[in-house]
């Protein structure tokens, strides 16, 4: 029994994932959790002191193609996550966003016969589509921790266990600086963020067309700034550095960049509410697989794919999907941003009401209290 206590297993598939992990492992340990953490994570959360059972890279895909095509390999990971959970027992099993490979995992544990706790971190968008999720969120789960309150509220209304706060961006941006060497070698430009992402899929397909608008953004006396997430595969990082090599190149947390830029264009994700949060207009933009895309329109309930949007309930971040994510679009975008006044203080007064939905600071002190107290600490 005692070596229960002493456990605790997590899980995370990509880059922000592993970022909420690791702030709730430091969390965790704050609130006195002594235990060994372990898992599949990745580099933020083993810095954080947490063992690598697996690497986080196992799930770094995007879009139901990526994920066909790993279906074999995902079934033997699944299995031999499972089994070392069954063996090891932990008092809890955190798992983190990625519901297409942890809600079977979940799933799985529960049917063969793991009773510890399970908190699901950043639960899936049940209110967007495959409401159906939220019976296995409700059978398999003890407590879900979701980054927005209209989450919150959806999961309760369905009888799922919720504890909501605040987003955690909220925490990790309070007093933020952008790197000083960076903000130094920028001063007196007017910088415009290009972000194709943290996935290598991604990154393929919004590269190109960020490129292009950096190019045409130079000739305008903008100074392009592409962010180069940390982290990536040796390849992925190899072509980003080729596509971008007469650039200025930042390899880091894209909020460096954000932060500094006057306007950004990039990928749909966490960037968006970074963006939101610190008060930087940014281009929308998205590009997946068709069969992805055939899925979203098919699927998804909501009209609009970025959260401050769908919180905003009108367009504050234009979005260009698919086929629209082109060079002449996003240039169009950006340059209604610059030259207008009136709709440049119109999106700022929408982005500042949003902020204020994003509830109080605070978020991630409360997941580790609520870890603890699920698990009776």
């Amino acid at each position: 029994m005692g070596d229960r206590v002493e456990t605790l297993f997590i899980s995370c598939g990509e880059a922000s994932g592993d970022q909420y992990a690791g702030s709730l492992i430091r969390s965790l340990r704050k609130a006195g959790f002594t235990g060994r953490i372990w898992g599949m994570i990745g580099p933020d959360s083993l810095g954080s002191g947490a063992e690598a059972a697996w690497s986080m890279d196992e799930l770094r895909l995007m879009g139901i193609s990526e994920v066909l095509a790993s279906v074999p390999r995902l079934l033997r990971l699944k299995k031999g996550i499972t089994e070392r959970v069954l063996v090891e027992n932990p008092v809890a099993v955190v798992v983190v966003d990625s519901p297409d490979f942890h809600l079977p995992l979940i799933s799985g544990l529960r049917k063969n016969g793991y009773t510890g706790k399970i908190i699901y971190l950043c639960p899936p968008t049940v209110w967007a589509w495959r409401s159906s999720r939220t019976e296995k969120l409700r059978s398999f789960c003890n407590l879900c921790l979701p980054l927005f309150g209209f989450e919150h509220d959806y999961l309760l209304r369905h009888d799922v266990p919720s504890r909501w706060v605040g987003h955690p961006l909220k925490d990790q941006l309070d007093g933020f600086k952008p790197d000083e060497s960076l903000a130094k070698r920028l001063e007196g430009k007017q910088v415009v963020g290009l972000l194709p992402g943290s996935r290598p899929e991604e990154i393929k397909r919004l590269l190109p067309p960020l490129i292009e608008t950096g190019r045409i953004l130079r000739e305008k006396d903008f100074y392009p700034l592409v962010s180069l997430a940390p982290f990536l595969p040796e390849d992925t990082r190899s072509f980003v550095m080729e596509q971008a090599r007469d650039f200025d190149i930042f390899e880091g947390p894209g909020k460096h960049v954000l932060a500094l830029s006057s306007a950004a264009a990039g990928s749909s994700g966490t960037a968006a509410v970074e963006s939101l949060l610190l008060g930087t207009f940014m281009v929308v933009l998205y590009k997946a697989s068709f069969s992805s895309w055939l899925a979203y329109k098919l699927f998804v309930k909501t009209r609009r794919i970025s959260t401050p949007n769908i919180m905003a309930e009108e367009e504050i971040f234009p979005e260009l999907l698919q086929k629209k994510a082109k060079t002449e679009n996003i240039l169009s975008c950006l340059d209604r941003f610059f030259e207008d006044g009136r709709y440049r203080e119109r999106i700022e007064i929408l982005m500042e009401k949003v902020r204020k939905e994003l509830g109080a600071k605070g978020a991630i002190k409360d997941w580790a209290e609520s870890v603890m107290e699920v698990i009776g600490r």
